[in-house]
């Protein structure tokens, strides 16, 4: 039935592509499918209306249309090397899309393009790893992975890219032991200069991962540090850990350096803690990210629990559990820091996994009760990504229109 109806995919893509891509997902595997989900983010990311000032894509048209076309690619690229860059992403991005066009809705359809694949490639692991059946439970974890995927992100095209490269790569990397995908990893910085912290991070874990993994226990000192960050968490104010010393050490240096040490100041903590207090939105956010963190806390309690418990060969769960122990407890700590939270999301995409991994082979009530648990804790993180977000930065064609319209429709946009 589900390949009948993705048959009808790229047709609705051309007169509704939100349907379309939609219609797609019913069979995801499928090269048809991959190819609708990848035009489709090009199309959601072209559609961007930038009319909402406070937005990223806002700031980046605005930016773009003010880029120098006069630098070129080895400009860029020296100008890294020598420190007066934090990442080279955006202006290559720029660059490339300046040759050809002065248009933002441009350089935000090929900035979606990069980040529809790896967002497909990510919904890919999810869904070989929760098995072959599909039930409400599965739904529910789908719709939270998806979630952590969403194309609305795009609309911060720098991290939320870079953090599904990492993801990707790391997943690759790390847990499917290819080593290729180390390149993966070390390419994140180039989208976003705060990735930078986790890199050495996930490449000590590899280096360690001999000592840290045994196939047939869960390391107690990984799931003891894991208790302990998150126990510190609580408590650590904004911006708790200095991390002036990477720059005075020249570990981070030029415009890296520079923008470390601002974020990690006094000024952006106060800043931080103004805008929690002023803001609903925020405020909100903030309620239920701590939500999402006792949620993954008692996750990690069952799964710790249930392979105690379990026969059979569970050296992939361990393996699994073992790294999302390591890297939860890392990511804690670095939600200290402004913006550092983000890569908590990274970790919630890990335990999705293991969590739908597990129902795939364990259907018990405890697996379900906690399944159930999460739509109420996740359910501000849905409700704005997939529905508030892509109503306030998209156009109102979008919903409505056939592909056609929507492209005319932008051919002439102009950043006011």
């Amino acid at each position: 039935m589900f390949k009948k109806i993705k048959g009808f995919g790229l047709p609705l893509l051309f007169i509704l592509p939100v349907a379309g891509f939609f219609t797609s997902l019913f069979n995801i595997r499928s090269k048809s499918s991959a190819f609708i989900y990848i035009a489709f983010a090009m199309l959601f990311g072209y559609a961007i209306s930038f009319s909402d000032a406070s937005s990223d894509s806002h700031r980046y048209a605005e930016a773009f249309s003010r880029f120098d076309n006069t630098l070129n690619y080895n400009a860029i690229v020296q100008l890294y090397r020598n420190g007066e860059l934090r990442d080279m992403y955006r202006l290559l991005l720029f660059y490339f899309v300046s040759l050809f066009s002065n248009n933002p809705k441009v350089v935000y359809a090929f900035a979606s393009l990069v980040y529809g694949i790896f967002s497909y490639l990510s919904l890919l692991i999810f869904v070989r790893e929760r098995g072959n059946r599909w039930d409400k439970y599965v739904l529910v974890l789908g719709l939270i992975f998806f979630t952590m995927i969403s194309l609305a992100n795009v609309n911060s095209f720098r991290f939320n890219t870079g953090a599904l490269v990492l993801f990707y790569s790391t997943y690759q990397f790390v847990i499917k032991r290819k080593t290729i995908w180390v390149l993966g990893i070390l390419i994140t910085p180039l989208f976003h200069y705060g990735i930078i912290l986790m890199v050495p991070v996930l490449l000590l874990y590899k280096l360690l991962e001999r000592i840290l993994n045994n196939k047939d226990k869960i390391n107690s000192w990984l799931f003891y540090a894991f208790v302990l960050a998150f126990a510190v968490s609580w408590v650590l104010g904004s911006n708790t850990i200095n991390l002036g010393f990477l720059s005075q050490a020249d570990v981070f240096s030029g415009a890296v350096g520079a923008r470390m040490k601002y974020v990690n100041s006094l000024e952006v903590s106060n800043l931080v803690e103004g805008r929690n207090g002023s803001s609903i939105f925020l405020t909100l956010q903030k309620a239920f990210g701590y939500g999402i963190k006792i949620y993954v806390f008692v996750a990690a309690l069952f799964i710790r629990y249930w392979l105690k418990i379990a026969t059979g060969n569970k050296t992939e769960y361990i393996r699994l559990f073992n790294f999302i122990l390591f890297f939860y407890t890392v990511a804690f700590i670095a939600s200290s820091i402004p913006s550092g939270g983000r890569f908590l999301n990274i970790g919630h995409m890990f335990m999705i996994l293991l969590l739908g991994k597990f129902y795939a082979v364990y259907r018990g009530k405890q697996i379900k009760n906690l399944l159930t648990w999460a739509i109420p804790v996740f359910s501000f993180h849905i409700a704005f990504i997939n529905f508030m977000l892509p109503f306030l930065i998209l156009s109102h064609t979008f919903w409505y229109g056939n592909l056609f319209w929507i492209i005319i429709e932008g051919l002439s946009f102009q950043v006011l």
